[in-house]
């Protein structure tokens, strides 16, 4: 491929390989991204699960705590002490109904020192109108406790537990209403079991509550996020939790974990943005947006380092050639760098120096051999036609016609004083034209007139055209020395000329008899041969002489003419001129 079809490549070979560099790179930083991804994924994964068993652990604990505590207050009512309190404690005296109010008040206290959740508990006997507590004592009622209980009793639809103010009871009544027993559950207790909960994640906010009662208590004083939180825990089934989920809540994604508390009837609510919890991955993340840059840069500086090693002194050894291409030859490649291209740039100028020296011992050799050929060709070409002419004039002389030799002398004398006269080797085509219709002026007067031409005019285009001199005339002068020289018929010569857009014309041709068709071959068998063939003289001559000056595609190209005789056609192709 000629180095000129470079410059129709669409991508340069540096080019080619960043693509292919990047091609292989992408993968290997697509499975780093991939890898990290999944890691991060895992690691997110495996701190949320750990949130949740730790949740769920501990919100079981406080389910059968509190379970343990209603356990104990349904075990205290069924007691068949405070059964018999219950249903004879009015019409028990003395020692036996201090002895009952004694034993409840121990069984009492027993509840109280049973759980850490457990401020007190108490009963209200309405047969003795008095409430035994293990926190008050025995008080007869009215008083705080029973006005507080009663006022909580009063409740249409019997919750699973009772809240006054931040004070949360668990009441059970029996005997028709005779017994209440109740007990009041640490507060301060339970938000410890929450905020123990929250410590399992930094971050996290945990709350109890349900859809009817709102957030019930809370590590948080957040109370619009639980609101949303508990609107979203509220569509599902009161069963279906430790299931955790990723919801959007004003804008910010939560992690929500929810268990349900069935002793009190509650949901236990987890909720931590989900920006805490990959905020201990944050150091992965920017290690790999580092690592990201970090290829990223190797690209820029493999393409930039390529381009500058490879890239740049290609491009100037193409450009270098292209400059050569063009012909010349003065120029010389710098290395910039002392590696392989330099030694290539070094081998390049010295081949540009020997090539340089020698064509132009070449041109110089080719240029005065030509030269040499055209004159040599042309010298054989005068004194043939002198010869010729002289003889003729002899011949009229000698019979006695000296008009005749007196004209044709004065046409040879013209003739002479074209072709000898000092200057360029090169006329214009139109003066070539000319001679040679003076030529045949010349024969027709040696031939009596037994021998005419018709010819046609040259057009004012091939005025300015120059042609080396006498190509037309040995032409002609072959039809008058072979085409007629039996004598026996009346012969006539046409020539013509046209000019096409590079190629100009001209034909002779002639109506003899003589030549066969086996002349006729062989004759474009030596023209074929061109400048190989060895002889230099006649037709030959003319076609080694175009073909010198015009290149292939130039010539003299013989066939039968349609007058019968030989057609001879000069060819010169213009756009080969050097």
């Amino acid at each position: 491929m000629k180095l000129r079809d470079t410059g129709k490549v669409k991508w340069f070979v540096y080019q080619k390989v960043v693509i292919v560099f990047i091609v292989m790179l992408i993968p290997l930083i697509s499975v780093n991204i991939w890898v990290n991804y999944k890691g991060m994924s895992f690691t997110k994964n495996a701190i949320l699960d750990s949130s949740l068993a730790g949740a769920s652990f501990y919100s079981k604990q406080l389910d059968k705590e509190i379970y343990f505590i209603r356990n104990q207050q349904l075990q205290f009512q069924e007691d068949k002490n405070i059964q018999k309190l219950s249903f004879r404690g009015g019409s028990l005296e003395g020692f036996d109904q201090i002895e009952m109010i004694d034993n409840a008040y121990y069984l009492l206290n027993q509840m109280i020192d049973s759980s850490d959740y457990v401020v007190n508990a108490g009963v209200y006997v309405k047969s003795l109108k008095k409430t035994i507590s293990g926190k008050t004592g025995i008080t007869a009622t009215p008083n705080t406790e029973f006005e507080t209980i009663a006022s909580l009793l009063n409740t249409k639809e019997k919750p699973s537990f009772y809240r006054d103010g931040n004070s949360i009871y668990l009441i059970e009544t029996g005997g028709n209403g005779e017994l209440w027993s109740y007990i009041e559950i640490s507060r301060d207790k339970l938000l410890e079991a929450l905020n123990q909960i929250s410590s399992l994640y930094q971050g996290s906010e945990v709350f109890l509550g349900s859809s009817d009662l709102g957030n019930v208590l809370s590590t948080s004083e957040d109370r619009i996020v639980s609101s949303a939180v508990l609107k979203l825990i509220s569509e599902h089934d009161p069963n279906y939790s430790d299931i955790p989920e990723i919801n959007k809540i004003n804008g910010k994604s939560y992690f929500i974990a929810h268990n349900f508390i069935s002793s009190l009837n509650l949901s236990l609510i987890m909720y931590v943005n989900e920006n805490e919890i990959i905020r201990p991955l944050s150091q992965f993340n920017t290690l790999l947006y580092i690592s990201f840059f970090i290829a990223i840069a190797v690209m820029i500086l493999y393409s930039y380092s390529l381009n500058l090693m490879i890239h740049r002194p290609l491009s100037k050894l193409v450009r270098t050639f292209r400059t050569v291409e063009t012909d010349n030859l003065d120029l010389v490649a710098e290395p910039k760098r002392r590696d392989e291209f330099s030694y290539i740039f070094q081998s390049f100028n010295r081949m540009v120096s020997r090539l340089k020296h020698s064509i132009e011992e070449n041109y110089e050799q080719k240029i005065a051999l030509q030269h040499s050929e055209l004159k040599q060709l042309q010298s054989q070409i005068n004194p043939h036609f002198l010869y010729n002419s002289f003889f003729n004039i002899y011949m009229m002389c000698k019979v006695g016609d000296a008009d005749s030799a007196a004209e044709l002398s004065q046409k040879l004398g013209n003739y002479y004083q074209y072709i000898t006269r000092s200057g360029s080797d090169e006329v214009p085509l139109f003066k070539e034209y000319q001679h040679a219709l003076d030529y045949c002026e010349i024969q027709c007067i040696r031939f009596s007139n037994r021998i005419s031409y018709e010819y046609e005019e040259v057009s004012d285009s091939l005025n300015t055209v120059l042609v080396p001199r006498l190509i037309i005339q040995p032409i002609v002068e072959n039809v008058f020395e072979h085409a007629f020289e039996d004598g026996t018929q009346r012969g006539v010569v046409y020539i013509s000329a046209e000019c096409g857009q590079d190629t100009i014309r001209i034909t002779v041709e002639d109506n003899g008899t003589l030549l066969t068709d086996e002349d006729i071959e062989a004759l474009q068998r030596k023209l074929a041969m061109g400048l190989k063939h060895v002889e230099k003289t006649g037709l030959i001559n003319v076609n080694n002489r175009l073909q010198l000056k015009y290149g292939p595609g130039s010539g003299l190209f013989v066939s039968r003419s349609q007058y019968g005789g030989l057609k001879a056609v000069l060819i010169i192709k213009l756009q080969e001129r050097g």
